[in-house]
C-alpha cells in the first residue's frame, strides 16, 4: 500500500515542476524582450549633456553661503575662513532685530540712527548706527556690513558677524539676519 503512494506524489511532482520551469522561462524572456524594447526608448529620452564655457575664475566665488546673525549673541562664527587678500563679500537678504525686547523699534543690519556711544560697543555708534551689523576676522578690527559690505581681507581667519550692541546688554535683544557670504580669491 505504501507503493502506490509514492509513485502518485512522483506524478504530481513532476508537472508542478514542469510548470514552475516554464513560469521562470517566460518571466527570463518578458525581462529580455522588456530590456530590448524598453531600453533604446530610455535611452533616447535622455538630455544631450551641454557644453557650458567655464566662467573666469575672478568671477566665481570659490565659496558661496548664507548665514543668520542672531541679535542676541555676541560675535557669532560663520564657518567661514577666509586668507588675507580673498575678496569678501556680505549681502543682507532679510530679516529684522531690535536692541532692545519692547521698544518696538526694529531695524535692518543698517541699524537705527547714529546714537549715544557706549564704551563697550565693538564700533562707536556714532559711525555706524545703532544695532548696526557688523563683522571682523578672526581678532582683526571690527567693520561695518550693513546692508552690504565688498571688501578685501587683511588678514587670514573665520569670519564673525553681530549686532553692533555691549555684550552685557544682549540678552534683551530680539531679532536675526540673514546675509549671503561670498569669497572670491
Amino acid at each position: 500500500m505504501g507503493q502506490p503512494a509514492r509513485s502518485k506524489n512522483r506524478r504530481l511532482s513532476a508537472p508542478i515542476s514542469w510548470l514552475f520551469i516554464l513560469l521562470l522561462l517566460l518571466v527570463i524572456a518578458g525581462a529580455v524582450i522588456g530590456v530590448i524594447f524598453l531600453v533604446p526608448d530610455l535611452e533616447a529620452q535622455q538630455p544631450t549633456p551641454q557644453i557650458m564655457p567655464s566662467p573666469s575664475p575672478t568671477s566665481t566665488p570659490y565659496l558661496l553661503t548664507t548665514f543668520e546673525v542672531l541679535a542676541a549673541k555676541g560675535w557669532q562664527g560663520t564657518g567661514v575662513r577666509v586668507s588675507a587678500g580673498d575678496r569678501l563679500e556680505i549681502t543682507y537678504v532679510s530679516g529684522i532685530w531690535t536692541g532692545k525686547t519692547g521698544n518696538n523699534i526694529f531695524s535692518g543690519p543698517e541699524g537705527g540712527h547714529p546714537s549715544q556711544d557706549y564704551f563697550c560697543n565693538p564700533i562707536s555708534h556714532k559711525e555706524t548706527g545703532f544695532n548696526a551689523l557688523i563683522g571682523k576676522i578672526w581678532y582683526g578690527k571690527p567693520f561695518l556690513v550693513g546692508r552690504h559690505f565688498t571688501g578685501t581681507a587683511d588678514i587670514s581667519g573665520t569670519l564673525y558677524l553681530r549686532m553692533n550692541d555691549c555684550d552685557v546688554w544682549l540678552e534683551d535683544n530680539e531679532g536675526s539676519v540673514i546675509v549671503t557670504i561670498q569669497v572670491r580669491k
